[in-house]
């Protein structure tokens, strides 16, 4: 079973994070921008703090748009059961009204 976790950052701070309520595989990452960024938009998901990307998930600087914005490792470390899962935007690049899409794909199916 897939499980799509959604963060919206329209210049606010608030963070927002998830429970995983069972043991995970890390599958992609959408970016999608209201107002395209100047500059690069780079983003970091977190699992109990420590970043699941090899590098971060990045919207280029006139896109509003990344279908496959993130990289993971080639082992694709699984988020197990009671993770926090977070969101971090590195460097919004001007982007605005930033939404991102977290899709995880469940190991117990």
């Amino acid at each position: 079973m897939k499980r799509i976790l959604n963060w919206y950052f329209s210049g606010n701070e608030n963070m927002i994070a998830y429970y995983a309520e069972q043991d995970y595989n890390p599958v992609n990452i959408r970016l999608y921008a209201k107002d395209a960024p100047g500059a690069e938009c780079k983003v970091d998901i977190r699992d109990d703090g420590v970043s699941i990307l090899s590098d971060y998930a990045m919207l280029g600087g006139q896109q509003t748009l990344e279908e496959l914005a993130g990289n993971f490792p080639h082992n694709n470390s699984t988020i197990e059961e009671g993770s926090v899962i977070t969101c971090h935007i590195i460097d919004p690049g001007g982007a605005g009204g930033l939404s991102i899409q977290f899709e995880m794909e469940s190991l117990g199916d």
